[in-house]
């Protein structure tokens, strides 16, 4: 057995025993001497129905907590985002000045730019939750050095395996409703739920039976229900 393999046991046995904190350093370290970069995002998140990706956690090295916010303003106007939300576990290999600098992509090259980057690989898989995504985003900032053809082959096999072998995060406590609802929404989706209709709920509010709908299609959405049943469920028990 050579030495690549052993690695590659010692991280499945690592993710199958260890804690998150000694798995994820053991497996950055292992990428950086195989691929080389100096900054990593290691995100989780969850694709919704209309194809966006919602980011929950991201644990960053090598640069600023920042980029996260700045690239969230330019992301809708990024294909790189859009093949990875079609296809997370294609490996983008991304050069900014070749493949973000022109039309509509500008703003993302200036953003990606102002925080040292100058390439950037990126590669996901599915969890195993419905819409659950995991990912990997590598950082170089020297430009003169791209990742060549054989690191990108690696990179295409090495970044889903120690995705997958990661071990599970504790579980979390569901989120309220109250945390993923406005004040308002909360008020109109449960007086839809307790069997109110558009108009008197309306006039409760003194809003517009439209200003209603529009509520209740964001309450909807952030809910993931699709009927009144499974709204009245989540929100009354």
């Amino acid at each position: 057995m050579n030495s690549h393999d052993k690695r590659l046991l010692s991280l499945m046995e690592l993710g199958r025993t260890g804690s998150r904190t000694d798995y994820r350093r053991e497996a950055l370290a292992w990428l950086d001497h195989e691929l080389g970069f100096d900054g990593v995002v290691w995100g989780e998140g969850r694709q919704h129905a209309d194809g966006v990706v919602h980011i929950h956690s991201a644990e960053l090295r090598g640069r600023s907590e920042r980029i996260l916010a700045d690239y969230g303003a330019v992301a809708h106007l990024d294909p790189v985002a859009r093949r990875f939300a079609r296809q997370p576990r294609s490996l983008q290999n991304v050069v900014v000045e070749r493949d973000l600098s022109a039309g509509e992509t500008v703003p993302v090259g200036e953003c990606l730019r102002a925080h040292d980057v100058g390439q950037l690989m990126l590669c996901g898989v599915r969890s195993s939750d419905a819409g659950g995504l995991r990912w990997l985003t590598l950082y170089r900032e020297d430009r003169s050095r791209p990742f060549t053809r054989a690191q990108t082959e690696q990179a295409a096999f090495a970044i889903p395996f120690v995705l997958l072998a990661e071990p599970d995060a504790p579980p979390e406590t569901a989120p309220q409703v109250t945390d993923l609802l406005t004040a308002r929404e909360h008020e109109v989706a449960c007086a839809y739920a307790e069997g109110a209709d558009y108009k008197t709920i309306a006039r409760r509010f003194k809003v517009s039976p439209a200003t209603v709908r529009t509520h209740l299609q964001s309450s909807f959405r952030k809910l993931e229900v699709h009927n009144k049943i499974a709204l009245r469920a989540r929100l009354l028990g």
